[in-house]
């Protein structure tokens, strides 16, 4: 008899007999209906804000431009021979997306400390993997800051701390070293952008809007230099769509392959569902029910605010971002995911349930980056979270588990099971042809 028969035969075995029948000897029958729900992992979901997700065209260009640097601005932050800066104060051309997104697992490999990550300045985040993020909808950063992945991947651009950049900057790069590949996908670019063409003082060499060299351009061109910036955002989020690691040992042991998972693992799994209840907000094939929660962390670690209050510190931004998923640049406004969402008080200290699947490579853990282990966050949460020093009101399922230590060593084997497959090399390379 193959394993896989074996398995399921005995969850049928299991909803025949009796309640105190248990699938491969360890899980009830309502434990096991909750782990099939968590696996496989499907296809990413659809966003009708972005046309543009499954374009090949469109992926083929977010791939080159996610290695593309000429078009960061000053770095403000140098290499000292500690931190891992990208060369010398003023430097530009030195920040790319991969910069801070290395490695199979598309983590920050470079900042020092790595709680956050080093862009032209300190970003106080480290830089979270770019593996399966495209099945965070709609909200994406920890924050919930953004309402769109393509949204999300344009907002570093300009933003001081990041890229230190501007969108002309970056629509004559595009022009320069990608026409091609951009008109393949979205249409063409004006000719003017070209710094010798007779009209290229129309679209200034670094502007961004509130600068004079912004508000001295036309409308016109203001629209199409935002479309090129906007299509920038769109066509990376196609290439991170296509960057999707499934076929963990868990995925392989709830379709039937009963080794798959070592008996510690199994052990862990039955916490996860039941006495620890990480089930409770780690609840989709993602292992992340996409809201927001206060956990009763007290932020600490170089470089990080202990003022911030999450969620509900970004709505404002979230409102009036002029790339929001009802702005004229979405090409689906009526898809109402900002409808009801307003700055309530009930959001001070709520942040977004992080998803778990390959989390034992993407350390270090928490919008803070401040525990190095998932030993350490095991323990934060036996412990019920902090007792003092975070903002707002812990949420009512944040309760002390009273796990054991050999539970808690179970707990972290199960989550080094939801490790998949690595991508495919030639996604995370940069394009040599």
């Amino acid at each position: 008899m193959s394993k896989r028969v074996a398995l399921l035969g005995g969850v049928v075995l299991a909803a025949a007999c009796s309640d105190e029948e248990l699938v491969d000897g360890i899980f009830t029958q309502q434990q096991w209906v909750q782990i099939q729900e968590l696996s496989p992992l499907p296809e990413p979901p659809l966003d009708p804000t972005n046309r543009y997700q499954r374009d090949p065209l469109a992926a083929a260009l977010g791939h080159r431009l996610f290695f593309e640097a000429a078009y960061a601005g000053p770095l403000q932050v140098g290499d000292d021979g500690r931190n891992g800066g990208l060369g010398m104060p003023g430097d530009t051309g030195k920040i790319a997306c991969a910069s801070c997104h290395e490695g199979p697992w598309l983590i920050d490999l470079r900042t020092n400390p790595n709680n956050v990550s080093l862009g032209a300045n300190i970003i106080p985040r480290n830089a979270a993997s770019m593996v399966n993020v495209a099945y965070y909808s709609p909200w994406i950063e920890n924050d919930g800051l953004l309402d769109s992945l393509w949204s999300e991947a344009m907002v570093d651009v300009e933003f001081d701390l990041g890229f230190n950049s501007s969108r002309l900057r970056l629509a004559h790069v595009i022009y320069e070293r990608h026409r091609e590949g951009y008109e393949a996908a979205f249409g063409s670019l004006d000719p003017a952008l070209d710094p010798t063409h007779a009209e290229a003082a129309r679209f200034p060499a670094d502007a961004r809007p509130g600068s004079p060299e912004w508000d001295a351009m036309t409308p016109e061109d203001q629209d199409h230099v935002t479309e090129i910036f906007v299509n920038f955002g769109k066509a990376l989020h196609a290439y991170l769509d296509r960057l999707v690691s499934r076929d963990a040992p868990f995925d392989r042991y709830v379709a039937g392959e009963t080794d798959a998972m070592s008996p510690a693992a199994k052990r862990g799994l039955q916490l996860f569902v039941g006495k620890a209840a990480c089930v409770e907000c780690h609840a989709t094939p993602h292992f992340s029910d996409d809201d927001f929660h206060n956990t009763g962390l007290a932020a600490t670690g170089p470089f990080i605010s202990t003022e911030e209050q999450g969620r509900y510190d970004r709505i404002d931004f979230l409102l009036a971002h002029e790339f929001n998923s009802s702005s004229r640049w979405s090409d689906d406004r009526s898809t109402g995911r900002l409808d009801g969402v307003v700055k309530d008080e009930a959001l001070i200290g709520t942040w977004r349930t992080k998803g778990l699947r390959h989390v034992a490579e993407t350390a270090p853990y928490m919008h803070s980056g401040q525990f190095a282990t998932l030993e350490e966050v095991v323990e934060f949460y036996d412990q019920g979270g902090h007792d003092e020093g975070f903002h707002g009101t812990k949420d009512e399922i944040i309760q002390p588990l009273n796990l054991t230590t050999d539970e808690k060593a179970d707990l972290v084997e199960f989550l080094a099971s939801l490790t998949g497959r690595e991508l495919p090399p030639e996604l995370l390379r940069e394009p040599s042809d």
